[in-house]
């Protein structure tokens, strides 16, 4: 048994599933495979193709920075973002399915499964955020499994903080998943969260650890910090 952490991009693990990470029991392999690893997003307009590689090198820094501190191994699959695909403003209304690139995703994150026993765990993004990037990685994970079950879905931060409870149910209903919440508690571990986000300096907003914090908050209902994944029950 193991248990994959399919990122996205270098971060979104730091950022949303950190406590997921945290709770792999001992002994038990923990991977984060990180999707799309090439960039030249640097918050700055307009985009600097050029940059790629400076960026991409960074990225690769952080990310496996974050990977030795907590004990995971690092996968860099080499994809490129949508900084590098398409005009800033897109990637948020391209449905992964009509993307040119998701058969690719698929074949990749096929090799990455075969060897793994039919028992493994994958932490996919839930695709709130309607990233194309995001929705592509949680539906080719999908596709390969075959079925929800065995799959960890988290909530993409810092995006999910702006959307009410209300609808972040109606969109988890909307897939069709049969998916129910669960809080993973950060407790004492908040200050080594924001370790591992800052470590992801070259990604970070200034607003994006509040926003995070807020979001965890909200999330503890005043009773402490917490981090909330979705997943089939096994009742």
């Amino acid at each position: 048994m193991a248990e994959l952490f399919f990122s996205p991009h270098p971060d979104d693990i730091a950022l949303s599933a950190f406590a997921s990470i945290l709770r792999v029991p001992p002994g038990v392999p923990r991977a984060v495979i990180s999707v799309f690893t090439q960039s030249c997003w640097e918050f700055v307009f307009p985009v600097d193709r050029t940059r790629a590689l400076a960026v991409t090198s960074r990225r690769l820094e952080e990310d496996l920075r974050f990977a030795r501190a907590w004990g995971a191994s690092l996968v860099h699959l080499g994809f490129r973002d949508t900084s590098l695909r398409m005009s800033p403003g897109v990637e948020d209304r391209r449905p992964s399915a009509t993307d040119p690139l998701l058969p690719t995703v698929e074949a990749a994150l096929r090799d990455v499964l075969e060897n793994e026993a039919p028992d493994v765990v994958c932490h996919v993004p839930l695709g709130i955020s309607g990233h194309v990037d995001h929705l592509m990685v949680r539906d080719a994970v999908l596709a390969l499994r075959g079925r929800a079950r065995g799959v960890v879905f988290y909530e993409d931060l810092p995006y999910c903080e702006q959307y009410t409870e209300e609808e972040i149910a109606a969109f988890v209903r909307a897939l069709g998943l049969g998916l129910a919440p669960h809080l993973v508690d950060l407790g004492a571990e908040w200050p080594a969260k924001v370790e591992a986000m800052r470590l992801y300096e070259s990604q970070l907003e200034e607003k994006t650890i509040p926003t995070v914090e807020r979001y965890a908050r909200r999330l503890g209902a005043g009773r402490g910090m917490a981090e909330r994944v979705w997943k089939v029950d096994s009742r």
